[in-house]
């Protein structure tokens, strides 16, 4: 029998139920992550246990309502070193009838875990565990975890248009652990969990734009990112209209070059590589992304092709860029610019050098490093708009090492003026 580790805040809910008689286990992701020798993000609780009994067996507990209605209370553990660890637990339930193929109209609840799992998206997401029984697994997710795949609980099409996220999901999931949807799961008369993602994409276009967000960022950001765009362009393009199969499939080859792993601005200057600017605002704005996270998908979108090396004036190009973004985004902005078009890995090495070097430097690259301000301005006559132009002028001359980034130097220079 597999043992999991289960942290011991958590272990210790599952026994508080237990030794008030009811089942409880650790279910889904967490689940899935372990037998796959990753680290949980969260553990979620499962349990026979109605949400008053739950409340019940925790009396003397802090409990937070969560969500009475679907079954889902969270208790709060306080730990030795003074932080609090939060568990929460979910009755057995069913859903019942998805009318906006998102949320169920009603939950019942029920005593039985076959009835509970049978409601979950995937195989992978569907097993259940605690220390007494073991691994639970009806619907062969270990074995789908060892062929790599992402397989739907029962009728593909019906989980589907119970929840047209899911299709999403299925690929994030498959882009995320670098598995893929199964092609060989429908059966007689049934469609493929595989055939299900191509029939029934039309269905994210009733998604709030929020969701379709995260789940597309997680995907984008997974080892198999290049791989599930260049099966799915006709996903991508239904989620984002603007983009053509051939821009997903150009996106998928830049992804291809990126480091593993995290970037998300840069994966979407990438994805967007193609594109009118106006597409490309389109494009971010739709998916209501914060500002903070607009501002850097443009910054790099509008300097997806620029190699500071290669201009008039290179050190003057870097400073400027360090200046309004950072050193980190001209990082970033190194990546991007190999990924997309296709440079060497020496051309990488080189700008990301240039970076490296500029921060050691540590020159004047913005108007707060300047050495004079409005207030010095002020002493020399100069106000309102002339202010911020003065000192954009002297800034520029600082960036092209035509003035010393001195105080003195630079009064002088205004005095001039």
């Amino acid at each position: 029998m597999t043992n999991i580790p289960i942290p011991a805040p958590v272990a210790k809910v599952l026994d508080v139920l237990h030794r008030a008689g009811y089942e409880a286990y650790i279910v889904g992701g967490c689940v899935r992550d372990c037998l796959m020798g990753r680290v949980p993000g969260d553990y979620d609780v499962t349990s026979s246990a109605l949400p008053e009994e739950c409340m019940a067996a925790f009396a003397g507990w802090r409990i937070v309502e969560t969500g009475l209605k679907h079954g889902t209370v969270t208790v709060v553990s306080k730990q030795e070193d003074g932080t609090y660890y939060n568990v929460e637990i979910t009755t057995f339930r069913i859903d019942g009838a998805y009318l906006d193929n998102r949320h169920p109209e009603s939950v019942t609840f029920t005593r039985s875990l076959a009835e509970d799992v049978a409601r979950r998206d995937f195989t992978v997401n569907a097993m259940a565990y605690s220390d007494p029984t073991g691994v639970i697994d009806l619907y062969d997710g270990r074995g789908d975890l060892e062929r790599r795949i992402i397989r739907c609980v029962g009728d593909a099409e019906k989980r589907f248009r119970e929840d047209g996220l899911r299709i999403l999901r299925a690929l994030r999931f498959s882009s995320v652990l670098d598995f893929t949807p199964a092609e060989d799961d429908g059966g007689a008369g049934r469609l493929s969990t595989h055939e299900a993602v191509h029939a029934l994409r039309q269905l994210l276009t009733g998604i709030s734009r929020e969701r379709i967000h995260v789940e597309l960022t997680k995907l984008l950001c997974g080892v198999g990112a290049s791989r599930i765009l260049r099966a799915y362009p006709d996903v991508i393009g239904t989620v984002l209209p603007m983009l053509t199969e051939e821009r997903v499939y150009a996106a998928a080859d830049a992804l291809e070059r990126l480091p593993a792993g995290g970037m998300p601005d840069v994966r979407y200057a990438a994805l967007f590589a193609g594109c009118t600017e106006e597409q490309m605002r389109e494009g971010i704005r739709s998916l209501k992304m914060s500002r903070a996270e607009e501002r850097a998908i443009r910054g790099l979108w509008e300097h997806r092709c620029m190699i500071p090396a290669e201009t008039d004036a290179p050190r003057y190009t870097l400073r400027k860029m360090a200046g309004e973004y950072g050193y980190d985004f001209c990082r970033r902005q190194a990546m991007l610019v190999c990924a997309v078009g296709g440079k060497d890995e020496d051309t990488l090495d080189r700008m990301l050098a240039a970076a490296d070097a500029l921060e050691a430097e540590n020159p004047c690259c913005s108007l707060k490093e300047l050495a004079v301000n409005g207030g010095d301005l002020q002493k020399y006559g100069i106000t309102g708009q002339g202010i911020g132009k003065t000192l954009a002028a002297l800034l520029d001359l600082v960036l092209r090492d035509e003035m010393p980034n001195e105080k003195e130097a630079l009064c002088a220079k205004i005095q001039e003026v």
